[in-house]
């Protein structure tokens, strides 16, 4: 694979960082709350062959600056990233987005219908956030804030959330290591960012005015999201189609790549 370029695009003077590797149709990449866009490199190693993939690192995230005056929303990020589009004169692209970064696809989706050809969801929920999941969230960042730093066992119960638990590997010691080493200013952005991400609009009112092929996936042992609200947005989006990712977590395309990329790959033809 050739080494992804690494770039920024300035949106009020803060700095956007994204790579953008390969040829062909694009996939846009937008990962979710505490990840960054090296989570993508098992699928863009593979799909740069016959795509541009461009993986954008979400502000207060990764290479990312912090967010600029006036991001109030996952709207607003969903705006800066078609912005991005646009200054790379991108006009239609496939969204694949995790977590978070699936309701930030949706709503590109629905900002700007025609520029987006196909949606991937994975391990998100786009409808309203249950209250019990917004103060366990919410609980951890005041956690971190207050102590201003990720300790050990915080960060080891937060891992254990992301990916599945019961196995140890080099991504979730990375994962863990990344939040242990977080600084007081990366905590204090990631802190402003953290409401935007739990407290995002329900969307799932507003799929009906989905007219593209939308893929849905969830890793069966996800401890973020259940397999129940995947089968809602099933319901909910006509014409979506709903994988379950065996022996996978939130971080189902890093545990379980090749299953991913090959599930991509069929979607995208």
């Amino acid at each position: 694979m050739t080494q992804p370029k690494s770039n920024s695009f300035s949106i009020d003077n803060q700095r956007l960082h994204f790579t953008d590797v390969g040829q062909g149709p694009v996939l846009f990449f937008v990962h979710g709350f505490l990840a960054d866009n090296t989570m993508w490199q098992p699928q863009i190693a593979q799909l740069s062959e016959n795509y541009r993939c461009i993986s954008v690192d979400l502000w207060s995230h990764g290479q990312s600056d912090s967010m600029p005056t006036g991001t109030t929303s996952l709207i607003t990020i969903a705006d800066h990233c078609l912005s991005l589009l646009d200054y790379l004169n991108v006009h239609q692209c496939c969204v694949i987005g995790n977590g978070t970064g699936s309701a930030i696809a949706a709503e590109m989706v629905l900002a700007k219908p025609a520029q987006i050809s196909k949606l991937v969801m994975a391990n998100s929920f786009i409808g309203f956030e249950p209250q019990v999941n917004c103060a366990k969230y919410q609980a951890w960042v005041d956690q971190i804030s207050e102590q201003k730093q990720c300790h050990e066992q915080l960060a080891n119960t937060i891992a254990d959330m992301f990916f599945v638990n019961s196995q140890t590997s080099t991504a979730k010691s990375a994962f863990i290591s990344k939040l242990i080493h977080l600084s007081p200013t990366q905590i204090e952005q990631l802190a402003l960012f953290s409401p935007l991400a739990f407290y995002k609009r329900d969307t799932l009112e507003l799929v009906e005015q989905f007219s593209l092929p939308c893929l849905i996936m969830i890793g069966e042992q996800n401890q973020l999201r259940t397999m129940l609200e995947a089968y809602l947005m099933q319901d909910c989006i006509t014409g979506s189609r709903l994988l379950q990712i065996a022996k996978a977590g939130h971080f189902s395309n890093i545990e379980q790549a090749e299953k991913v990329n090959q599930t991509l790959e069929s979607f995208l033809r």
